[in-house]
C-alpha cells in the first residue's frame, strides 16, 4: 500500500453487514476513507467485498467472533483514526432479555470504548443508539411523546415481570438494551475521561433503500414494520422517521465538525402525518393496497436542533423516505414475478 493511502484516515466500522451499517460503510468509502470492517464470520468478507466492488482497495477486514469480550477490539484498532460502532442486537433476534439483548449491547459498547483507550491515535468514537435510548419504556405505548437530546436524564428501566410475546415484547427488550448501553457510554465518559471524543447518534425509526435486501420477503427491521403499517388500519410504529442515507451522512459530517465529547444527536426528519402518508401511498403506489384508516390520534415530536446546528443536517422529505422503501419493495416483487 502506498504512503498516500496509508496517510488516508482509517475508520473501523462494526455492524457493516446490517441495514444502517452497510450504508455507513458505503458513504465512508465514497468520501475517500479507508475502512476496516469488523465481522463475526470469515465468510462475510466475500459478501462485503462483492457489495463494494469499486472500493476494495480501501477495505480491510477484521474478524471479531464475540464483541462482548472486554478487549475484543484491541486487534482491530491498530492504526485506526475513527470508530463507528453500529453492531447491536436487533428486535426479534432472540428471546432472552439479558443474553440476547442487554449483554451484546452493553458489553459490545464497553468493549469498543475500553479497547480504544489503548490507542492514542483514535480521535473520535461514534456510537449508534436509538431514539428509544432517550425515552422511557412506556414510550411505545403512549400516544404523544416529545424527545430531545442532551438532557442528561437518567432513564429508569422497570422491566415488567412478564414480557409480552411478539413485536411489542421484542421492542421492549430492544429498548431496554439501548437505554442500558447509552448509560454505559455515559458512565465510561465520566469515569475514564478518554482522550478521544465520544459522540452518540439517536436516530428515530430508520427507513430507506436497503443494500442487503435481495427479495421482497427479505424486508426486515423498521422497513418491515412500516410495510406492515401500510397494510393495517393503524400504524405499528410512531410517526418519526429518518432516511438511512441521512444517518450515514451524519457520520461523515461528525468527523469534520468540532464536537464536545459526550454530545448526543437526535437524527430525524420532522414528524410525519400517517394520514398524509396513507393518502400519498394510495395515490402514487395503488398496487401496494394501503389499508391505513384515519383519524390516527397523537404522534411523536422530536427536537433535532443539535444535529442541524452542529452537523448542518438537512433531512430528506417524508415522501422521499417512503418512496425509497416502496420503490425497492415493488422493484424486488416485480423482479421475482418475472422469474
Amino acid at each position: 500500500m502506498s504512503l498516500s493511502n496509508q496517510s488516508t484516515p482509517l475508520v473501523l466500522i462494526t455492524g457493516a453487514t446490517g441495514f444502517i451499517g452497510s450504508q455507513v460503510a458505503l458513504v465512508s468509502l465514497r468520501a475517500g476513507y479507508r475502512v476496516r470492517l469488523a465481522i463475526r464470520k470469515p465468510e462475510q468478507e466475500a459478501v462485503l467485498r462483492a457489495r463494494y466492488l469499486d472500493y476494495n482497495a480501501q477495505i480491510e477486514i477484521s474478524i471479531i467472533p464475540d464483541i462482548t469480550i472486554r478487549d475484543a477490539f484491541e486487534s482491530a484498532l491498530d492504526g485506526v483514526d475513527y470508530v463507528f460502532h453500529l453492531a447491536s442486537p436487533m428486535p426479534g433476534r432472540g428471546s432472552d432479555l439479558q443474553a440476547d439483548y442487554i449483554d451484546p449491547a452493553v458489553k459490545g459498547t464497553e468493549s469498543v470504548l475500553f479497547s480504544a483507550l489503548a490507542f492514542p491515535q483514535i480521535k473520535k468514537v461514534i456510537i449508534v443508539s436509538s431514539v428509544l435510548g432517550l425515552t422511557p419504556l412506556t414510550a411505545l405505548r403512549e400516544k404523544e411523546v416529545f424527545v430531545k437530546d442532551n438532557t442528561n436524564e437518567t432513564i429508569p428501566i422497570d422491566i415488567p415481570t412478564v414480557i409480552p410475546e411478539g413485536p411489542r415484547g421484542h421492542g421492549l427488550k430492544y429498548q431496554a438494551s439501548k437505554i442500558r448501553a447509552h448509560q454505559a457510554t455515559r458512565d465510561f465518559l465520566a469515569s475514564q475521561n478518554p482522550h478521544f471524543t465520544i459522540i452518540t447518534f439517536h436516530p428515530t425509526f430508520v427507513l430507506g433503500e436497503s443494500l442487503i435486501q435481495k427479495t421482497p420477503e427479505g424486508i426486515d427491521g423498521i422497513n418491515a414494520l412500516f410495510w406492515d403499517s401500510l397494510h393495517s388500519e393503524k400504524p405499528t410504529i410512531p410517526n418519526v422517521w429518518v432516511d438511512v442515507r441521512d444517518v450515514a451522512e451524519a457520520h461523515i459530517r461528525a468527523l469534520k465538525a468540532e464536537i464536545p465529547s459526550g454530545t448526543e444527536f437526535l437524527l430525524s426528519a420532522p414528524a410525519a402525518s400517517w394520514e398524509a402518508t396513507g393518502q400519498m401511498v394510495r395515490r402514487k403506489f395503488p398496487s401496494v393496497g394501503c389499508k391505513l384508516q384515519g383519524p390516527i390520534e397523537g404522534g411523536w415530536t422530536v427536537d433535532t436542533k443539535t444535529a442541524e446546528r452542529i452537523l448542518g443536517m438537512h433531512w430528506r422529505r417524508q415522501d422521499e423516505i417512503v418512496e425509497a422503501v416502496l420503490e425497492q419493495q415493488l422493484r424486488l416483487s416485480g423482479a421475482e414475478a418475472s422469474l
